[in-house]
C-alpha cells in the first residue's frame, strides 16, 4: 500500500478573465486509489461523490470530475481566492492550495474624437461606439436632455456594436448625444454632437424675415398676389387678415382663394379690401413674413377707340395724310404711335417726316413706298391697355391698262402672252402672281410659264386649269403699280357629232363603216371599244388591224364582215374636260 500523493504541487497560481472558464487539475496516486476534495473559497467542501448526490444548486457553476479535476464557468471577481485539493486513502493524506487570480479590462472606447454629424431634415443620423474591455461591456447612450434612450423604439435603434441610428432626423434632434461604457472594471463615454440642418423660409427669394410691399389693384378687378415659400423642411403658408382671420395654403373660398404655391387670389375687388394682409411661412428654421399693404382704387375702365381696331388706307406716294387715333378711358390713356420699324413715338414728338399730334392724330408728310406698313396705335391706362392697327399701302394711282378692259381669252392649248407695262410707266422691277397663288419675280423660266425680261409673262400650251386673275406688280420710284388681268382659256367638252345607228344589220363578206366624229377643246382623242373589249385608239395617221381599218378622224370600217365582227362597238370620244360615248350593234345574218 501507498499513501495518497499529489503531484505537480508547485503549480500553484492561475489567472483568468473575467467571464472566462477556469480547470485546475490536481492528480493523485497512491494505494487503493485516493479519494479527491476540493475546498472552496467559502469553506464549502465538495468532490465528485457529493456532486452526484447535490441538488443541483452548486453544480451549475462548479463540477468536479473523476480524476479530479475542478471546473467553473464564467468566473467572476467572487471567485477570486484560494481553492484546496485533497487526496486521501486508507493510508494517507495529501493536500495543494492553490490561488485563483480573476483578470478584468476596464471598459473603453476605442475612437473617442470629438465629432461633429452634420445630418440633413429627414434623414437618418448614424453615430459609431465601439467599446472594449473584460467583462464585455454593456453600451448606453443619453439624449441632449441626459434621459436614457431605449434601445429599440420608433425614433431611436441601438445595434450590439453600440451604433445609434435617429430616424428622421428633425431640427429638436440636434444636441449632444453621450455614449457610456461601463463593465466590472469601469466605464467610460463620449461626446457626439449632431447638428440636424435646416433652411429657415423665404419668400418670394427675399433674405429679409420680414419684407413690405405695396400693392395697388383697380375696383372689381382681380388682384394675384405671390407668396412663393422656399425652406427646409418645406415651410408651411398661411395668409393673416385683419380681425384674427387666419387663412391656410390651400383654401378655396367664393371671393378669396389661397392656392398651393402660396399665392392669393382676391377676386371682384372692392373698397373696403384696402387692408394690410400678411403672408407668413413657417418650418422648424423659423419663420418669414410679407406684409402687403394693398389699396384699391375706384373702378377703372380700360381705353376704347373710337375709330375701328383695324384700319386699311391706300395713299399716294409724295402726298401728306394722317392717321388717326383717339381713345375714352379712366383714367385718360395715354397714346403711343407704333411705327413699322418698331420705333416708339410718344405724343408731340416728331421724329424726320413723322409728327405724333397732342390730339393723338399721326402726320406723315411725303409718302414714300419705304412707309408702307402697319402702324400701331397704343392707348394705355392703369386698367390696361387696347392697340388699334392701321395698314398703311403706298403707291401710283392704279392705272387700267386699255387693252385689258375686257377678259382676255385664249383657246386651250395656244401660248398666252400678258405684257406689264402701263401706259407712261417708267422702267422698272416687275413681279407677278398666279392664279393658282404662284410668285415670279425677275427674268426667268419655270415649266411651260416664263418671265422675260420687259416683264410680259407667256404661258405655253395653256389649258382651262390656266384661267384666272393674273397680277402684275411694278415696283417704281414713285411706288408700286398693280395690274390685274382676268383671262379665261376656251375649252368645252367632246360631243360626238357623227355617229353609227344604233343596230346595223349585214351579210357575211359585206363591208361596214361605223362613223364616230367628235368636237371638243381640247381636241378630243376617238377610242373604240370592239365585242372582244379590246381597244384601238385613233392616230395621226389611218391604221389597219386584221380586217379593220381605223381613220384619223375616228371612223372604224369591217372589211369582209364575218360572225367573228357581230357584237357591241363603242366609240368614246375623252378630253381633260370629259368624255362622250356611243354604242351600236353589228348584226351578221
Amino acid at each position: 500500500m501507498k499513501p495518497a500523493k499529489i503531484e505537480h504541487k508547485e503549480e500553484n497560481h492561475h489567472e483568468v478573465f473575467c467571464g472566462g472558464d477556469l480547470k485546475v487539475d490536481c492528480v493523485a496516486t497512491g494505494l487503493p486509489n485516493p479519494e479527491i476534495s476540493w475546498s472552496l473559497r467559502d469553506g464549502s467542501l465538495v468532490n465528485s461523490f457529493m456532486q452526484s448526490d447535490d441538488s443541483g444548486g452548486r453544480t451549475k457553476r462548479y463540477v468536479v470530475f473523476n480524476n479530479g479535476t475542478l471546473y467553473f464557468k464564467e468566473v467572476g471577481m467572487r471567485e477570486e481566492g484560494d481553492y484546496t485539493c485533497f487526496a486521501e486513502n486508507q493510508v494517507g493524506k495529501d493536500e495543494m492550495r492553490v490561488r485563483v487570480k480573476v483578470v478584468t479590462a476596464p471598459a473603453t472606447i476605442r475612437n473617442k474624437t470629438y465629432l461633429a454629424v452634420q445630418v440633413p431634415y429627414g434623414d437618418v443620423a448614424t453615430v459609431a461606439c465601439e467599446a472594449k474591455g473584460e467583462p464585455t461591456p454593456k453600451v448606453t447612450w443619453l439624449s441632449p436632455t441626459n434621459r436614457v434612450i431605449p434601445t429599440s423604439s420608433e425614433k431611436y435603434q441601438i445595434y450590439q456594436d453600440g451604433t445609434l441610428f435617429i430616424q428622421k432626423a428633425q431640427r429638436s434632434d440636434s444636441g449632444n448625444y453621450t455614449c457610456l461604457v461601463r463593465n466590472s472594471a469601469g466605464e467610460d463615454r463620449k461626446t457626439v454632437w449632431i447638428h440636424v440642418k435646416v433652411q429657415p423660409p423665404k419668400i418670394n427669394g427675399s433674405p429679409n424675415r420680414i419684407t413690405t410691399v405695396r400693392e395697388i389693384a383697380a375696383g372689381g378687378s382681380r388682384k394675384l398676389i405671390d407668396c412663393r415659400a422656399e425652406g427646409i423642411p418645406t415651410p408651411r403658408v398661411l395668409w393673416a387678415f385683419p380681425e384674427g382671420v387666419v387663412l391656410p395654403a390651400p383654401y378655396y373660398g367664393n371671393r378669396v382663394t389661397v392656392h398651393g404655391n402660396g399665392s392669393l387670389d382676391i377676386r371682384s375687388l372692392r373698397k373696403s379690401d384696402s387692408v394690410q394682409l400678411v403672408c407668413m411661412a413657417r418650418n422648424e428654421g423659423g419663420e418669414a413674413r410679407l406684409i402687403v399693404q394693398l389699396t384699391v382704387l375706384e373702378p377703372m375702365e380700360k381705353p376704347i377707340f373710337h375709330d375701328p381696331i383695324s384700319e386699311k388706307i391706300t395713299a399716294m406716294a409724295g402726298h401728306t395724310i394722317s392717321l388717326n387715333c383717339s381713345a375714352a378711358g379712366s383714367p385718360t390713356p395715354s397714346l403711343v404711335w407704333v411705327l413699322p420699324n418698331g420705333t416708339d413715338l410718344q405724343s408731340g414728338q416728331q421724329l424726320q417726316r413723322f409728327y405724333h399730334k397732342a390730339d393723338g392724330m399721326l402726320h406723315i408728310s411725303g409718302l414714300s413706298s419705304v412707309d408702307a406698313g402697319a402702324y400701331r396705335c397704343v392707348a394705355r391706362n392703369a386698367a390696361g391697355h387696347t392697340e388699334r392697327l392701321v395698314s398703311l399701302k403706298v403707291g401710283l394711282k392704279p392705272e387700267a391698262n386699255k387693252q385689258y378692259h375686257n377678259l382676255v381669252s385664249i383657246i386651250n392649248g395656244e401660248t398666252l402672252k400678258l405684257p406689264c407695262t402701263p401706259p407712261g410707266a417708267g422702267q422698272g422691277r416687275f413681279s407677278w402672281t398666279l392664279p393658282n397663288g404662284m410668285h415670279l419675280e425677275g427674268p426667268q423660266a419655270l415649266g411651260r410659264i416664263s418671265l422675260l425680261d420687259n416683264g410680259t409673262l407667256a404661258v405655253r400650251e395653256a389649258s382651262v386649269f390656266d384661267r384666272g386673275t393674273y397680277v402684275c406688280r411694278m415696283e417704281t420710284e414713285d411706288g408700286p403699280s398693280v395690274t390685274s388681268i382676268p383671262v379665261i382659256v376656251i375649252a368645252y367638252p367632246p360631243r360626238i357629232t357623227s355617229e353609227p345607228t344604233p343596230v346595223i344589220y349585214t351579210r357575211p363578206g359585206n363591208t361596214v363603216k361605223l362613223n364616230c366624229m367628235a368636237m371638243g377643246i381640247p381636241k378630243a382623242d376617238i377610242t373604240w371599244e370592239l365585242p372582244d373589249k379590246s381597244h384601238l385608239k385613233a392616230g395621226v395617221q389611218a391604221r389597219l388591224y386584221g380586217n379593220r381599218f381605223l381613220h384619223p378622224q375616228g371612223s372604224l370600217t369591217i372589211q369582209h364582215a364575218t360572225q367573228r365582227d357581230a357584237g357591241f362597238y363603242k366609240c368614246m370620244a375623252k378630253n381633260i374636260l370629259g368624255s362622250d360615248s356611243k354604242t351600236t350593234y353589228i348584226h351578221v345574218f
